[in-house]
């Protein structure tokens, strides 16, 4: 009897803990994201991603960031790191980086504050960019 209970409290721990990972991951910081609306189909983290309005956010340990578009609902989370540039941002920026029609999502500027996050681009990747693509161009986006 002592064997099924230590059993059953185990799995209900371990379901426990599994559900507030996932939730965890997925809690946005404090207050709404910032909105944004994009013109074209661009990538992240090499998922392509369609023109629409957005949501984004900072997952709470400022290492994932959350894409949700606002007419699907569908929410994808990226890695990030943080990096600090000297002006304060008055609005939220996207920045994109990109040759010819493709563009990737390279940095998220948070407005009022000097903190953005760069996506994470693998260095094989970046090569290859620079290989396909010698003139790389940025185009920005600002937040609503």
């Amino acid at each position: 009897m002592k064997h099924i209970r230590s059993i059953i409290v185990g799995s209900l721990f371990a379901i426990l803990i599994m559900g507030g990972t996932f939730a965890a991951r997925l809690h946005a910081q404090d207050g709404p994201g910032i909105i944004f609306t994009v013109p074209f189909a661009f990538s992240a983290d090499g998922k392509n991603i369609p023109a629409g309005t957005y949501e984004l956010n900072l997952v709470s340990n400022k290492f994932m960031m959350s894409i949700r578009n606002l007419e699907t609902g569908e929410l994808q989370v990226f890695s990030v790191y943080p990096d600090q540039e000297q002006r304060i941002e008055s609005h939220g920026r996207l920045v994109f980086h990109g040759c010819g029609d493709r563009k990737d999502l390279a940095e998220f500027h948070i407005p009022g504050t000097s903190i953005y996050s760069k996506t994470i681009t693998l260095r094989r990747e970046k090569i290859l960019e620079a290989k396909a693509c010698p003139s790389n161009e940025s185009v920005s986006v600002a937040s609503r």
